[in-house]
C-alpha cells in the first residue's frame, strides 16, 4: 500500500506546482520594450542606390514602427527583422551616422556612413575660343572667366578677366555684358564707360548689387543692378595692406569676396597673405600676418596667396589658401588649422585629409550638409572634401588638362577657375583656359 501511495503523493504534489506562477513569456518580435541596439552597418559607403543593411537588435518586424535617417536624410526601409534591417540610402546624403528609431526609442551608429559622389559634366555656354562677344551659348567669347554667382532665380554673373568685364549668363546659356570695356583702366561710371583692370572676385548682395575684387587697381567696387560701379575702397594708387576707413584702407590683389549673413563683406587680400573684413564703413584685418605657412591664433597665422573663402552651416570659414597648396579652417574661436591637404606641397592625391593633394586650389562652395566642392586649377579638376577632410575627385583627371564631357575623369578641363552651385546641386565651373562655362550634375 505504501508503495502505491508514495507516487500517488510525487504526482499531485508535481500537479500543484505546475498550478502557480509561470515564467513570463517571451516578448514577441513585434513588442517588448527594450530599446533597440545597432551593433553594425554594412557597406560603410556607397553611391546612390545603394542597399544598407544594419545589424543588432529589438528591431520587431513591424516596417511601421521602424524609420532610419542618414544625414537627417529619411531612407526606404525595405524588410525588417529583429536583428536586421534593410533600407536604401538616400541620394548625396553625404557623410552622416545612423539614426535609427524603432517604436519610439532612438539610437545612433558609431561610425558614419560616406555617400560616393557621382558627376558628369557636360556644355553649358561659351563657343570655347578667347575673344569677346555676347549673344547665344554656342556664339558668346569670353576672356577668361574666374569667379561666378548665381541668383534665386538660376542666373549667373561672372568676373571676366580678360575683357575687364562683369558678363552675365542666362538660365540657357546666353550672355550679355553688365559693365566694363576691354581696354581695362580704373574709373567709375556706367556700362562701358566703368572701367576694371582684371576683375577676379565677385559676390551677389540681397539688394542686387555686385561686389567685385578688381584685382589690379588693389580695390573693391561695387556694382549696381542698373550697369553703376562705383568703388568701395581701395584704389590703383593706394597699394599696401592699411586698416581703416573707405578712403584709408589697401589692399593689395584682393581676389575672393563673400557676404556673410550679418552683411559683412569678407575679402581674401591675395597677395598681403590675409583675411580683410569690410563692415561699418571700416576696413579690418581679420586673420593672417606676412605671406607664410602657419597654423594658430587669427593673426599669428599664416596664408600664402589665400584666393577664395566660404562658410559653413556650423560659422567655420574655409579658405583656399592657393599657394599653401592645401584648405584652411578658422573656427569660430579663432583658430586657423590645416583642413585638408599637404601644406606647402603641389601634388595631386584622393584620400584622408592629412595625405590629400592639391595644386593651387582656387575656390570652394559648400553644401548644406558640409560638403566642400573645391577647384583644383592646376590639377584641371574638381574635387569634393568631405566635412572630415577626407578628398575625391569629383569631375576630371588629375594632373591631364583637355576639353571633353561626360562622366567622373572621363570629362577633361583646363584651369577650371570658379562655381558656383544652384538650388538643386548642380555645379557650374567657369574652364577658363578652355573657355567655357561647364556644368556638372551631381549625383
Amino acid at each position: 500500500m505504501r508503495a502505491f501511495i508514495l507516487p500517488v503523493v510525487i504526482i499531485v504534489f508535481a500537479v500543484c506546482l505546475s498550478c502557480g506562477d509561470s515564467p513570463q513569456p517571451t516578448p514577441p518580435a513585434t513588442g517588448g520594450n527594450e530599446p533597440p541596439e545597432l551593433t553594425g552597418f554594412s557597406p560603410l559607403s556607397g553611391k546612390k542606390g545603394t542597399i544598407i543593411k544594419i545589424q543588432g537588435r529589438h528591431f520587431g518586424t513591424d516596417n511601421a514602427k521602424v524609420s532610419l535617417q542618414i544625414n537627417g536624410l529619411k531612407t526606404i526601409v525595405n524588410a525588417v527583422s529583429d536583428t536586421e534591417i534593410s533600407a536604401v540610402v538616400p541620394d548625396k546624403c553625404g557623410l552622416g551616422k545612423l539614426i535609427l528609431t524603432v517604436n519610439g526609442k532612438e539610437v545612433t551608429s558609431a561610425a558614419a556612413f560616406r555617400y560616393l559622389y557621382t558627376a558628369t559634366t557636360s556644355y553649358f555656354s561659351g563657343s570655347g575660343v578667347g575673344g569677346y562677344e555676347d549673344g547665344a551659348p554656342l556664339k558668346c567669347k569670353f576672356g577668361t572667366l574666374y569667379n561666378i554667382e548665381m541668383d534665386s532665380k538660376g542666373v549667373m554673373f561672372a568676373a571676366d578677366l580678360g575683357n575687364c568685364m562683369v558678363r552675365r549668363i542666362e538660365t540657357d546659356g546666353s550672355t550679355s555684358t553688365v559693365a566694363g570695356a576691354a581696354s581695362g583702366g580704373f574709373k567709375d561710371g556706367k556700362g562701358n564707360q566703368a572701367l576694371m583692370k582684371f576683375p577676379i572676385g565677385i559676390e551677389l548682395a540681397p539688394d542686387g548689387s555686385i561686389f567685385v575684387a578688381d584685382h589690379e587697381n588693389h580695390a573693391i567696387r561695387q556694382l549696381f543692378p542698373d550697369g553703376t560701379l562705383t568703388t568701395v575702397a581701395g584704389g590703383p594708387d593706394r597699394l599696401g595692406s592699411a586698416d581703416g576707413g573707405l578712403t584709408s584702407a589697401q589692399f593689395n590683389q584682393p581676389y575672393g569676396v563673400k557676404l556673410d549673413k550679418t552683411g559683412t563683406l569678407w575679402i581674401c587680400d591675395t597677395k598681403n597673405g590675409l583675411i580683410r573684413k569690410l563692415a561699418n564703413s571700416l576696413v579690418t584685418t581679420f586673420a593672417g600676418s606676412t605671406p607664410g605657412y602657419a597654423n594658430g591664433k587669427l593673426r599669428d597665422a599664416k596664408f600664402y596667396m589665400p584666393s577664395y573663402l566660404n562658410f559653413d552651416e556650423n560659422g567655420n570659414t574655409f579658405i583656399a589658401d592657393k599657394h599653401n597648396h592645401c584648405i584652411r579652417k578658422i573656427s569660430p574661436d579663432g583658430m586657423v588649422t590645416t583642413f585638408s591637404g599637404t601644406p606647402t606641397q603641389a601634388g595631386y592625391r584622393d584620400g584622408e585629409a592629412g595625405q590629400a593633394m592639391f595644386n593651387q586650389p582656387c575656390n570652394i562652395q559648400i553644401d548644406k550638409l558640409g560638403n566642400l566642392y573645391v577647384n583644383d586649377l592646376w590639377n584641371h579638376c574638381i574635387r569634393l572634401v568631405y566635412p572630415d577632410g577626407f578628398v575625391t575627385t569629383l569631375a576630371g583627371k588629375g594632373g591631364t588638362e583637355g576639353y571633353n564631357e561626360g562622366p567622373g575623369e572621363n570629362a577633361l578641363f583646363k584651369h577650371p577657375q570658379g562655381c558656383t552651385l544652384d538650388k538643386d546641386g548642380n555645379l557650374f565651373v567657369t574652364d577658363s583656359a578652355n573657355q567655357r562655362i561647364r556644368k556638372l550634375t551631381i549625383e
